[in-house]
């Protein structure tokens, strides 16, 4: 049983996905750091990015240079953009998904990989705290590559709790967040507003 990050050192060929805006107000760096903890695990960030912007530009080199300086950039793979079709590929190869910002706002990436049956590994802050159940649908770590590394050991030491994970996550999301269940608990608001009028 893996208790620490060193401990994955046998799984090199784990794949995790970092789905995020490259900006730096995202804490994608958390995730080059969290690559050295791992020691060897291949992780691909992904994200929007618009190279207009001259933030991202400078944002993105300093990754890269990071993970140069690390000694890990042959196992980072920078993907700037993707297709949706791109994306659903790399959902379905990864393990998780490690989702880096602090303090952001709801976001749609959380929902995304649940639905695709992978549990999630964020940041306990903002609204990660309202979409992921900790150790239900993945984990809600403190934004350190200690925290991000313990969280992902876990699920690589015990690949079926990974897979159970991932299950609950997607009956979480068609639970909590389908259109289904927004529609039902508009419909239930709407009648209680209709009746507080009656009475």
């Amino acid at each position: 049983m893996l208790n620490s990050p060193e401990g994955v050192l046998k799984h090199k060929d784990i794949t995790n996905a970092s789905l995020t805006i490259v900006e730096s107000a995202q804490s994608c760096s958390l995730c080059v750091n969290y690559l050295v903890w791992l020691c060897g695990a291949i992780i691909s960030q992904t994200g929007g990015f618009d190279k207009r912007l001259k933030e991202n530009v400078e944002y993105l080199e300093e990754l890269k240079d990071l993970a140069e300086k690390e000694g890990v950039s042959n196992n980072i793979k920078f993907i700037t953009s993707c297709s949706t079709a791109e994306r659903n590929e790399l959902l379905s190869e990864c393990l998780c998904v490690l989702y880096t910002p602090k303090d952001e706002h709801f976001g749609i990436v959380p929902l995304e990989a649940m639905a695709a049956y992978k549990p999630v590994i964020a940041c306990n802050s903002g609204g990660p705290v309202e979409s992921i159940k900790n150790g239900v649908t993945g984990f809600l770590c403190d934004p350190t590559p200690l925290e991000f590394s313990l969280a992902m050991a876990k699920l690589i030491s015990d690949p079926q709790e990974a897979d159970n994970m991932g299950r609950e996550a997607r009956r979480h999301v068609v639970e909590s967040f389908s259109t289904k269940s927004f529609g039902q608990h508009l419909n239930r608001y709407l009648v209680d507003i209709h009746r507080g009028k009656e009475d």
